[in-house]
């Protein structure tokens, strides 16, 4: 196989799906019990609705679709540092923590954001 003319850098951001009018659950979760940083969004796309979160590295948005349904597999993997401490917090606000086999070196669980997306929280096992 050839070289590939491109690099690809890594993601810039992921998006996932919310219906009209979900802001405020959208900052409960994502900016007070995920702890994400709100991030304002253009002004041209902000009369779209949605917002956007960012934690480290990892940019979140979430776009309003009308005649919104959660997909019941896909899903964002967060790769995370503290697994336990972070199930622990969501545990404490109300979110359900679905264990899930670990993964190659990795523990990891699935969590629900409000309006039923998927999310999975992965981490590095100790060597």
């Amino acid at each position: 196989m050839s070289a590939a003319p491109f690099t690809v850098e890594g993601l810039h951001h992921v998006q996932l799906a919310m219906p009209p009018g979900g802001e405020p659950e959208a900052q409960r979760f994502y900016g007070e019990v995920l702890m994400f940083d709100r991030v304002e969004k253009p002004e041209h796309l902000a009369a779209r609705g949605g917002c956007w979160f960012r934690s480290g590295p990892l940019e979140l948005h979430l776009g309003v679709e009308d005649g919104f349904r959660a997909s019941a597999k896909a899903h964002p993997a967060v790769r995370v540092l503290g697994l336990a401490a972070l199930g622990a917090r969501l545990q404490a606000a109300g979110v359900a923590v679905e264990n899930d086999t670990d993964l190659e070196g990795h523990e990891r669980w699935y969590v629900r954001d409000p309006f039923g997306n998927r999310l999975e929280f992965i981490e590095q096992m100790a060597r």
